[in-house]
């Protein structure tokens, strides 16, 4: 039973501190003599919040493992979602309007109190819980069983990971060319135990005659698992491409190719993913590994060979690649043989609670942002689910820096150190894929003359700074996953056009491109000799460089391939304009060439001229190329420099027509161009 007053205070005092930033300048000026007690008062109650949730957790640990006895005041702990089960008594029910709302609440409050009572006569306040209801001061009935089994049994309920002794593979579901397969998953990593996936994940069902009853698991029970990740589970079904084992092959296959699909055309069974529990063909045996009683119950952490019980078979490896036309196989296929193997054995793999909170929040932010995705993508999206969408991404951002909401801006979040495995949930739960859809879906044309939904030109104006702020939170999670990630790095790196053509609407894309190349020696290295990534129509690559990193340098700094279809910025000699300028040249959307220097750019953007985009894009540019000089980067350096050489970028710092940020912008490339660099004769 937690205590909650302290915190309840804070909570107040946060809420009043928001309206209070939404009050405009005017009545905030008038309240400044106030402002420092406020402040005062504001420090003071997050204190003793803070204090009280360190005696509550302290005080949780000194009751931790004593027998909850009839008549005491709990709290229900949510395990997968680490939240409590919290009664709203101010909200009706959604379905049941006579009834309050109950749902879950990641702190909890006082709604969150529940008493426990005996359900049955016999039983009475001290005694031991063993079957209860549940009641709150409102009238909450809750019927549970509680389990007096120990934690080293396997449970209905648990998560574990399959792990192939013979083969050091783990059992593994996901999606490839759009449908879901099972199999063993190959690793280049050292320690094959090491290379853990969310997809790899599964939950134990114990399957008994009544669907609500759970507990532990005995050798002769019967058993489910449950994909974590999808809900699909586990079965076998009969091999579309089985042929027996003497049929005739082609002769015109290669011979690895012969012998690999002749394998598979020999498994009769091969193991699938379907999607309801009810089905016959999902239900399997546990056999043990060493002589066991057939009603003891089986140990977690324990050694199994795997019957399926539809069709009396049992579960095989085979080196038999379902992803055979890659260059590089990691998927084998599953099958199952009618006689019992040794070698054939999974150890079942405890898997940490916090492991399968995080998966649980990944798989559910993945569902919701692909929601928002297909609400751009049909061009509506209504006020109330735009805000449930910046809401999702700020907690994406704390998820993903692995920081503690406490309040603070959330563009100002930094992660000081990378949490490996919830950026490998932003991959392989699809939640980059949704932010990279997010990014591109309002901008696309919606055809029968409706045009986009959003214009990136637009972007700056009052009415859509909500999307600008959404924007802006997609390109925040994207710089934390990648973060000293280099299977990130490359998969955020396929989208590298889109990010490049959001370049100076100040939505934060140049800062995710800069914090991708900074320094990224290895993913050059990694990268093919033939770039995998190629322009958009808007760009055109001078050369086919090498390597990654070299080929996005290219992207941007060739004069070719400049978006406006211009350089970056040209020096025109003074015998044909009189006095020294530097010209900017571009194509406008009708396709035609257009050139100022940059000083009348200047001039007709303090007028309002609609010239201040290809400016401001100017700018942004110039920030995007001193960022890519920073601390040395010479693939950088050597081509930027030639192309803004120092004659030119010393006009434009000394020029007083020019904006303030514009100057500032070059004085930013020449040092990081021309100054910190090795040292040069000039």
């Amino acid at each position: 039973m937690s205590r909650y007053s302290a915190q309840k205070q804070f909570w107040k005092a946060k809420q009043a501190k928001h309206e209070k930033d939404k009050i405009a300048d005017v009545v905030l000026l008038q309240k400044r003599r106030s402002s420092e007690g406020r402040h005062a008062l504001w420090v003071v109650t997050t204190h003793a919040s803070n204090l009280e949730q360190k005696q509550n957790e302290t005080e949780n640990k000194k009751v931790h493992g004593d027998i909850v006895k009839y008549g005491t005041v709990i709290q229900l702990l949510h395990m997968k979602s680490n939240k409590y089960l919290t009664v709203n008594k101010r909200l009706p029910a959604l379905l049941e309007k006579n009834a309050m709302r109950v749902t879950l609440d990641g702190t909890g409050n006082e709604g969150s109190w529940l008493f426990i009572q005996p359900f049955w006569k016999l039983r009475a306040n001290g005694d031991n819980v063993n079957s209860v209801n549940c009641n709150t001061s409102w009238k909450i009935n809750l019927f549970m069983m509680f389990s007096d089994h120990r934690e080293e049994v396997l449970k209905g309920g648990d998560v574990v990971r399959l792990f192939h002794a013979e083969q050091e593979k783990f059992l593994t579901c996901d999606e490839y060319k759009s449908k879901l397969h099972v199999f063993l998953r190959t690793t280049l990593r050292q320690s094959a135990t090491s290379a853990t996936s969310s997809n790899a994940l599964w939950e134990v069902e114990v399957v008994h005659h009544d669907p609500c009853r759970g507990g532990a698991g005995h050798w002769n029970s019967l058993y489910r698992f449950k994909h974590l990740a999808t809900g699909n589970y586990l079965a076998a079904e009969e091999n579309p491409g089985y042929k027996g084992d003497n049929s005739e092959q082609s002769s015109s296959m290669d011979g690895s190719h012969i012998k690999k699909r002749s394998h598979g055309e020999r498994i009769k069974y091969k193991l699938v993913a379907v999607a309801h529990g009810n089905d016959i063909a999902s239900l399997f045996e546990l056999d043990p590994t060493t002589l066991q009683k057939t009603d003891s119950f089986v140990p977690r952490n324990s050694y199994v060979r795997l019957r399926h019980l539809c069709t009396n078979t049992w579960i095989q490896s085979t080196n038999v690649p379902i992803d055979i036309d890659e260059e590089r196989p990691i998927r084998l296929m599953l099958g199952t043989c009618p006689t019992k193997e040794d070698k054939e054995a999974f150890a079942i793999v405890s898997v940490p609670v916090m492991e399968i909170r995080d998966l649980d929040f990944a798989n559910d932010a993945s569902a919701m942002l692909s929601t928002v995705v297909d609400q751009f993508n049909q061009g509506f999206i209504s006020q109330n689910d735009r805000r449930f969408a910046i809401k999702l991404l700020e907690d994406v951002v704390f998820f993903v820096a692995d920081a503690v909401n406490s309040g603070q801006p959330v563009l100002d979040v930094v992660m000081t150190k990378a949490n490996r495995e919830r950026q490998k949930l932003m991959r392989e739960q699809n939640i980059l894929k949704q932010i990279f859809g997010i990014l591109k879906a309002p901008f696309k044309d919606r055809g029968g003359g409706e045009g986009p939904l959003l214009c990136l030109e637009e972007l700056a104006d009052q009415k859509n700074s909500p999307y600008q702020y959404m924007f802006r939170l997609c390109y925040r999670v994207l710089r934390h996953s990648q973060e000293d990630y280099r299977k990130n790095q490359e998969h955020i790196a396929k989208q590298f056009g889109v990010m490049q053509s959001q370049i100076g609407y100040d939505i934060l894309a140049e800062d995710t491109i800069t914090a991708l190349l900074h320094n990224n020696r290895k993913l050059l290295e990694k990268t093919s000799p033939r770039p995998r990534w190629r322009p958009s129509s808007a760009w055109s690559a001078r050369t086919e460089s090498p390597g990654f990193w070299t080929t996005c340098q290219t992207y941007v700094v060739s004069p070719k391939s400049h978006p406006t279809g211009g350089a970056p910025g040209e020096y025109m000699p003074m015998d044909d304009y009189g006095d020294d300028e530097v010209w900017l040249v571009w194509t406008d959307k009708a396709n035609d060439k257009q050139e100022k220097s940059i000083r009348q750019l200047a001039q007709e953007a303090r007028q309002g001229n609609a010239h201040e985009n290809v400016l401001t894009y100017y700018r942004y540019q110039l920030k995007l190329f001193a960022r890519m000089c920073l601390d040395r980067q010479y693939l950088a350096i050597d081509e930027i420099s030639k192309q803004l050489d120092i004659e030119l970028i010393f006009l434009c710092m000394m020029d007083e027509t020019l904006p303030f940020d514009l100057r500032a912008s070059f004085c930013r490339l020449m040092l990081h161009a021309h100054v910190d660099r090795d040292p040069r004769s000039w």
